[in-house]
Formats: structure tokens, sequence, C-alpha cells
């Protein structure tokens, strides 16, 4: 399976973007309503704030994105890269006679 792409810092950049928006959303809410929040509004928006996060990311990522490119020197890689084995030597021709 090969790996999700995922940009560390256009993820944090779009993560603080959405929960400045989710917590005006609640803010206008409380404001212009008798709203009143839970406990599952908090857990339930932070995750749909990663969640939509992620997919923005996904959304503003180049094209031409590679997730190997951030890593290069992924130590799972070295040791996915091994050497063929040697090859045997080859038997000379017999002669006929």
């Amino acid at each position: 399976m090969s790996k999700l792409p995922f940009n560390r810092s256009i993820f944090w950049k779009v993560f603080v973007v959405v929960l400045v928006l989710v917590v005006g959303t609640f803010a206008v809410l409380a404001y212009f309503t008798s709203y009143e929040r839970t406990d599952a509004d908090t857990y339930g928006s932070l995750i749909s704030a990663l969640i939509l996060a992620y997919l923005v990311h996904l959304w503003l990522l180049p094209a031409e994105y590679t997730p190997d490119e951030e890593y290069e020197d992924d130590p799972e890689d070295d040791e996915a890269e091994v050497d063929p084995p040697p090859e045997s030597p080859e038997e000379p021709a017999e002669e006929k006679a």
C-alpha cells in the first residue's frame, strides 16, 4: 500500500483556519440563537475539523506532489532495497571428442 499524501506545513496552516471557522460558527450561533454547547459539540467539532483540514490540504497540494518528496531519508526504504543475490558461476562447456 502506498503512503497517503501528507504535507505537514500545509496541513497545520489549514487546520488553524478551519478551527477559527468552527469557533466563529459557534460564536455566531450562540449570539443569534439560544444555542447551548454540549460535550458532543466539542469532540465532534474537533474530529470534523481534522477531517475537513486534511481534505482541504489534499486540495491545496500541488498536482505533482508525491509523499516521498518530504521524506527522502526514510530508513524503511533502505531496508527494502536489497542487493540481488550473486549469480552462480557459469560452468565451462564440455568439449566433445
